[in-house]
């Protein structure tokens, strides 16, 4: 025997809400959140590149690495070509 439910199998209960209305206070007030939820991410990737750029800069120390040692041998050689086709 199967029981039956008073709603359909696929409808989901609503969502509770708040009963507080939207007042300009309340906008404000959410507005307010979001930005600073926003300017924490924003900070968080600032620090997460700085750090990177700091691991990067570690690592080329510790290898003996120059920028120019991370550049591509052919792009060089190309750019070089661009500015004096001469040269070749």
């Amino acid at each position: 025997m199967r029981f039956k439910s008073d709603r359909p199998a696929n409808k989901r209960p609503p969502a509770p809400t708040r009963s507080e209305p939207l007042n300009d206070q309340r906008f404000n007030d959410l507005i307010g959140k979001a930005s600073a939820f926003f300017a924490t991410f924003e900070r968080d990737l600032q620090g997460e590149r700085a750090a990177a750029i700091e691991e990067i800069n570690a690592r080329m120390l510790e290898y003996g690495l120059a920028l120019e040692d991370l550049m591509d041998p052919a792009e060089s050689e190309s750019d070089s070509l661009r500015r004096d086709p001469s040269a070749h």
